[in-house]
């Protein structure tokens, strides 16, 4: 099994409508180059999860361009989100899941994939880790690879 968790790209900043907000044109260019180096990968049977809010949707949407799949939205990608639930969604899927959502939440569910803790770490906008392992348990995966759109000069 592969996740991969997506952290949606540039967006606008400064407004009170956070749900809302859009991405950038940086943060457009951003998640096309991260559907670019995503179709690269090898996938089994992969579907996109993503977040209600606008900005996650739109980097979905462009990832989407360069391997169409099915996009389904989940309610429990927003930035607040517990990670017990997710995980728990994702033990009972069969193929590969690309999952797009926001700080604190896509730190906080690598960490617990990962090392079995939930912690924050820092991601970049646009930013993807591949995980893969038996089972989306609990410190169950492995880091499989990561890109940075800061290097690609994104």
């Amino acid at each position: 099994m592969k996740i991969c968790i997506v952290r949606h790209g540039s967006a606008v900043v400064g407004s009170l409508d956070d749900q809302h907000r859009g991405l950038t044109d940086k943060g457009r260019h951003q998640a096309q180059a991260a559907g670019g180096w995503l179709a690269e990968q090898e996938w089994q049977n992969p579907q996109i999860w993503v977040s209600p809010y606008y900005r996650a949707q739109q980097t979905a949407a462009l990832i989407s361009e360069s391997m169409p799949l099915d996009m389904e939205n989940h309610a429990s990608l927003i930035p607040s989100s517990d990670v017990i639930p997710i995980v728990d969604e994702l033990i009972e899927r069969d193929g590969d899941v690309i999952l797009v959502s926001h700080l604190p939440l896509v730190g906080r569910l690598a960490a617990y994939l990962v090392e079995g803790q939930v912690f924050d770490q820092p991601w970049s906008p646009a930013e993807c880790w591949v995980l893969s392992g038996d089972i989306a348990g609990p410190g169950c995966l492995s880091v499989e690879s990561v890109w940075y759109p800061v290097l690609e000069g994104l």
